[in-house]
């Protein structure tokens, strides 16, 4: 039965071999609808049949002239087939379903790539070579408009003006004197400028039509056909590790590299200068994290999107809020009747300098720790935006999910009182030379603020600097966090003891070391009460408890407390872990505003305010929304100089950062892989490139 089972493996694999015609094979690889699957799949088959063939005849060599040694080899050879028919499923399935995902991203996402929306085509690779086009295009724009600036210059700079003489008649003998000069001879540097970013354009268009090149010409042509020479090596023993390392190769080249390029596409979309910050539609986002900041304001009211503003305008006057929405025009009476501004005056936000802060850094309190508005420049600007054209994300204290309970677990005295005064700089120009880490400020000494101390001891400009900005305990008025003051218990209330830090309690149901010499409270213990309350528990805190009847009946409630070093008939007797368990004591606290700690973050402020919008209100189609190249359009990210720099800057990162970043990342990829199937790089030397 064994032999017929060979003869039969045998007689099969030159029966498929010979009825597989390679018109059959085009017409399975031109109806598929991936361009990369249609010739790596057909070498990869024929490769495993012809495996199976060799390991038929070895099989049928080995059984019929009885030798061992080349069953043995037939045998671990079917092994390698099966294994290498396993990964070719693997990388099919693969590739099939990252391009069901890059179909879905882009069909969601609304651009417009026709290889996504038809069959016949690879949407990953089409996506890839118009990621990659896209740049090229707008390097090509760039550079263009260079040449046509530099022209511009070249003819500035080349106008002369010449004034000559050559009228021998009196009054005048001029003697043929002449004098030229030129008029704008400054445009010469300017015709160096533009060489220099014109050679910036050419470095940056050959950087990008080399990695077009590679994905167009190497990943998605030569990479298959070494995916194919890749498994017909991997069959055979001697060249097993090489053959490995040659999947490993392709499959990086043919999917994981250009899948790398569509990363990139969503972090530019996501992180570096995108736009999805939030999603207010979500139901989990918060009220206060849907609220945008002023396109525009008026006595009364303010205006949020750009159709509002239209709306605040009749058909007549439509072009006057159109420049309100630009920025080129301060202000305009509304004069639609239907609008709530009708009659009043609409002033814009982003008239004249206005436009250089960002609506990112439009909140209050001023957003110092998030990426643009980091820049101190920008602050200053933004500190001369109007308040109406501002944010304040402040939680509704009347709205029926705002639990008052949890606000005021968090004692008032333990709140953060956050800046939310608009010109800081106006009121005090000193104030805009300090550092974000300087202004703050403590409820109980609003003067004090941080030491930054350097090497010689001299105290940093900076921080001499915040004292200058205005702190106070009403957040609208305060250009600093005021934060309350924090320390252990047992160092703030010394000698004090733990179990007379009850606040509203009777002082003759205290124990002796509470006491003085005449029966009152310790003026240690005063103090502490009076000056750190958080440090306290209330009486009613621990008869609210309520313990059943029996638990806890026969302790005092003075005595129902948790601490560790609680005398010990605190903790024996009526007054034991068994007879008044833990579940009907109260905590002392071993940190002041130790009751904050598990308080919502938005309910520790006064006023209360949301300041995790970001990521309460992510948003949650990850798609990109534009093309690449736009997103080098995009302004207001910091970037300072002149136009013509700042567009060859924006091009730096997805064309040298990020593609460093996918070499890199391929490099790990194919390494990892490779050690997985069994490759391995056995030429002395070469290993040091992965």
């Amino acid at each position: 039965m064994r032999k017929a089972m060979l003869l039969l493996l045998l007689f099969s694999a030159f029966a498929i071999a010979a009825t597989v015609t390679e018109t059959q094979f085009g017409q399975q690889t031109q109806s598929s609808p991936l361009e990369i699957a249609r010739d790596w799949k057909v070498l990869a088959i024929l490769s495993l049949m012809l495996s199976v063939v060799l390991v038929g005849i070895g099989y049928a060599i080995g059984i019929g002239l009885d030798m061992p040694e080349v069953k043995a080899w037939a045998s671990n050879e079917m092994v390698q087939i099966i294994a290498n028919a396993i990964i070719i499923i693997v990388l099919m399935a693969t590739i099939v379903l990252i391009d069901m995902l890059v179909v879905a991203m882009v069909v969601q996402s609304g651009l417009d790539v026709p290889a996504c929306t038809s069959i016949g085509s690879s949407c990953l690779q089409n996506v890839t070579v118009m990621y990659l086009q896209d740049y090229v295009s707008t390097a090509e724009d760039g550079a263009k408009d260079v040449l046509i600036n530099n022209m511009d210059a070249a003819h500035a700079a080349s106008i002369r003006l010449g004034l000559y003489c050559t009228t021998a008649f009196l009054p005048l003998f001029c003697l043929q004197a002449g004098f030229t000069t030129t008029v704008a001879g400054q445009y010469m540097l300017d015709q160096d400028m533009y060489a220099i970013l014109f050679e910036y354009y050419t470095n940056l268009l050959s950087s990008m039509e080399a990695q077009k090149f590679f994905v167009t010409e190497i990943c998605f042509k030569m990479a298959p056909v070494i995916l194919a020479i890749g498994i017909v090596a991997r069959s055979f023993y001697f060249t097993r590790k090489i053959g490995g390392l040659l999947i490993a190769i392709a499959a990086g080249c043919m999917f994981f590299f250009p899948g790398m390029y569509i990363f990139d596409w969503v972090t530019l979309d996501m992180a570096v200068n995108g736009d999805k910050l939030m999603n207010p539609d979500d139901p989990l986002c918060p009220a206060e994290c849907g609220v945008s900041a002023p396109r525009a304001y008026f006595d009364g009211g303010v205006i949020t999107s750009p159709p509002d503003v239209y709306n605040a305008f009749s058909e007549e006057d439509m072009d006057k809020a159109t420049q309100i929405i630009a920025g080129t025009l301060a202000s305009a009476t509304g004069s639609n009747p239907d609008s709530p501004a009708y009659g009043k005056m609409v002033t814009s936000c982003f008239y004249g300098g206005m436009a250089g802060c960002g609506l990112d850094c439009r909140e209050l309190p001023y957003p110092a720790a998030s990426g643009n508005c980091s820049n101190m420049a920008v602050e200053a600007l933004c500190q001369t935006v109007p308040e109406q054209c501002k944010v304040k994300r402040l939680v509704d204290t009347t709205s029926p999910t705002f639990d008052l309970n949890e606000y005021n677990k968090c004692p008032d005295s333990c709140k953060i009182v956050p800046p939310m005064k608009s010109d800081c700089f106006t009121d005090s120009p000193a104030c805009a030379g300090s550092r974000f880490d300087c202004r703050i400020a403590h409820r109980s000494d609003l003067n004090w603020r941080p030491t930054t101390v350097d090497i010689e001891g001299s105290n940093y400009a900076a921080c001499v600097l915040a004292a200058y900005c205005p702190a106070s305990l009403d957040a609208s008025q305060s250009c600093v966090w005021v934060i309350p003051e924090t320390g252990r218990c047992n160092e703030l209330c010394v000698e004090c003891p733990a179990e007379c830090r009850i606040r509203d309690a009777a002082v003759a149901d205290l124990p002796a070391q509470c006491k003085d010499g005449d029966g009152n409270l310790l003026a240690s213990c005063s103090t502490c009460h009076a000056t750190y309350d958080t440090c306290t528990i209330r009486m009613s805190d621990i008869t609210s408890l309520n313990s059943p009847s029996e638990f806890c009946g026969s302790c005092p409630a003075v005595k129902r407390l948790v601490y560790s070093t609680l005398p010990d008939d605190y903790i024996t007797g009526g007054c034991s872990v068994d007879q008044c368990p833990k579940d009907y004591r109260m905590a002392i606290p071993r940190n002041t505003c130790e009751s904050c700690l598990f308080t919502e973050e938005s309910y520790v402020y006064s006023p209360p305010i949301n300041t995790q919008c970001g990521d309460q209100c992510g948003n949650t189609g990850n798609v990109p929304a534009k093309k690449p190249g736009e997103y080098t359009k995009i302004g207001g990210d910091g970037l300072v100089g002149k136009p013509e720099i700042v567009n060859v800057a924006k091009l730096m990162i997805p064309a040298y950062v990020l593609p460093l970043f996918n070499i890199v990342a391929t490099l790990v990829f194919i390494k990892g892989l490779s050690g997985m199937l069994g490759g391995d790089i056995e030429i002395p030397g070469l290993a040091k490139v992965f």
